[in-house]
């Protein structure tokens, strides 16, 4: 099952009159160049990037792709023509664009036209339905040469609906089945637990039983089948969950099919049915959790920080993501190791050293709790070694306090690691690495140490020096991810500083800096950074 990805390269799904530079085009066939009412413009813009559209697809879908294009257009152009404004006040203006856009659209003649008014009165909302629907029945009666295709514009039936799972929790999809002689198709929906259970995904699959099989076929998700209504209330949940969301990590087929998928649910004559609220665990609930787990044999010869670390994977799994601190997700592994706790957490290298020891034993434990597959659990398991160098990376070399292996919290209202350095530095935001091309390995130190090069130079040395020290450290881990090996993680964003400041001649008398004071500085001592510097400058052929 593939999703088609034609659409790229081509402008924008709706560029309203003035908003893109460039020569007009020249009017559609059939218009009367004397009428230059705002609704003109507007309809030129929507037939235009219809007919894209359409060119982009194959031609068994230019039903569906016609009902997505308009209805990604027409909430567009809600957006931006009437989107403030008391509710009479908007219903005035919606409705004489859509009563003008009818008179328009009705006193035309050529066929590209009358698909546009087609798929408009058979996907605007209440406010420009009535008068479409006239002026498109009128022209009907006399319109020729239309392809058969256009009389299936938005006449598709939902007959069933089926959930699919991954075992592993990450996410679900909801393959909605649309009979049609002709093109029988799905909608497949994208639900993804690891980001708060949003609606990331949309797009056209082949019929029904086409998909389960697929989904038999590729193992590790179970499959059942659910009332429309409730596959409705899913979905409608799950896209009000990324509309809360500033910036969604939505795909390009989300954005196009979103208009119609919403169309098409609110328009079912069952009511949606909301599906339960999620459970919670109390903090109660969480500890004695916890606390089974350090009965398990899976805890044993654990060290004395167990309880403190598989506490803050559950709430991650709990407060962060959807399924709960049971769920068994080399995913999961990724976005807790690489991502949240170095955000959340500042600790030491004894203490970071214990997460992996940890997590693991809490993967078995909850994966013999839960009785997953096995092959899901050790795939858990092994991203623990995969995303480990994230931790290290950000490990610091000397312990917070007077003994080792403690930890202290980020602020609560801090999601960022970064965040709780700029506000010692007065630093603006990192540069973020470019990760393509690079293995998962790689790519999570990359993420952790490049960043913390562009700090650490930053603040040591200057605004001035941040943006070399991050390209030395993209290029170490592009060019010798092999030297890494050779010194901690930790003391490579610290080499690259010392490297750097006496590059630019910061050190020595009369310079502001000593060895001994830079040394200082970047935690470390002046023999180790000199021999890790000379590893870097050797290999990378750095400017000494």
């Amino acid at each position: 099952m593939t999703k088609s990805r034609d659409r790229d390269g081509r402008g924008s799904h709706l560029r309203l009159v003035g908003s893109t530079p460039g020569p007009n085009p020249p009017p559609p066939a059939g218009v009367d160049d004397a009428d230059t009412t705002p609704s003109v413009a507007v309809l030129d813009t929507l037939q235009e990037t219809l007919l894209l559209d359409l060119a982009a697809a194959p031609p068994a879908l230019h039903p569906v792709i016609a009902e997505a294009s308009v209805a990604r257009s027409a909430a567009l152009l809600a957006d931006q023509l009437w989107p403030a404004g008391r509710p009479d006040e908007i219903g005035e203006v919606e409705r004489y664009f859509w009563a003008d856009a009818a008179r328009v659209l009705g006193e035309r003649r050529d066929v590209d036209s009358f698909v546009l008014l087609t798929s408009l009165a058979r996907t605007v909302g209440p406010a420009g339905r009535l008068p479409l629907q006239r002026a498109h029945l009128s022209r009907g009666r006399t319109q020729d040469d239309v392809p058969d295709w256009v009389s299936r514009i938005a006449g598709f039936r939902l007959t069933s609906a089926i959930v699919s799972e991954d075992v592993t929790g990450d996410g679900l999809s909801v393959v909605l089945d649309y009979d049609d002689e002709r093109h029988p198709h799905t909608l497949v929906v994208f639900v993804d637990n690891n980001l708060g259970a949003i609606a990331k995904d949309v797009f056209v699959g082949p019929p029904v039983d086409r998909v389960v099989e697929a989904y038999q076929r590729g193992g590790r998700v179970t499959v059942r089948t659910v009332r429309p209504a409730t596959a409705a209330g899913i979905i409608l949940q799950a896209i009000g969950q990324t509309r809360d969301h500033d910036e969604p990590p939505v795909t390009e087929d989300f954005e196009f099919f979103s208009g119609l998928l919403v169309n098409r649910l609110t328009q079912l004559p069952e009511r949606p049915v909301r599906p339960p609220i999620r459970a919670s665990l109390s903090p109660r609930q969480r500890e004695q959790l916890v606390e089974e787990f350090l009965d398990s044999p899976y805890a044993a010869s654990l060290p004395g920080d167990a309880a403190d670390i598989a506490r803050l994977w559950i709430d991650h799994a709990v407060d962060r993501t959807v399924g709960g601190p049971l769920r068994v997700s080399a995913v999961l592994v990724e976005l807790f190791l690489a991502n949240w706790l170095p955000q959340k957490v500042l600790a030491d290298s004894t203490y970071f050293g214990h997460v992996p020891l940890v997590v693991k034993a809490w993967l078995q434990f909850a994966g013999d709790r839960t009785q997953l597959e096995l092959d899901a659990v050790e795939e858990a398991v092994d991203a623990v070694d995969v995303w480990t160098p994230a931790l290290e990376a950000a490990a610091l070399d000397e312990p917070i306090g007077s003994v080792s292996g403690e930890r202290v919290f980020l602020d609560e209202t801090s999601t960022d690691l970064d965040e709780a350095y700029r506000t010692l530095s007065g630093l603006g935001s990192p540069p973020r690495p470019d990760l393509d091309g690079l293995d998962k390995s790689q790519a999570a130190t990359l993420s952790v140490l490049a960043p913390h090069a562009w700090l650490l130079a930053g603040e040591t040395l200057g605004i001035a020096y941040a943006t070399d020290a991050f390209e030395i450290a993209e290029r170490l881990v592009r060019e010798a991810p092999d030297l890494l090996t050779k010194a901690r993680l930790s003391t490579w964003p610290r080499a690259i500083v010392w490297h750097l400041a006496h590059h630019h001649r910061l050190v020595g008398p009369g310079e502001p800096l000593t060895p001994h004071s830079l040394a200082a500085d970047l935690a470390s001592s002046a023999p180790t950074l000199r021999k890790t510097t000379k590893l870097l400058t050797d290999t990378l052929v750095l400017p000494r």
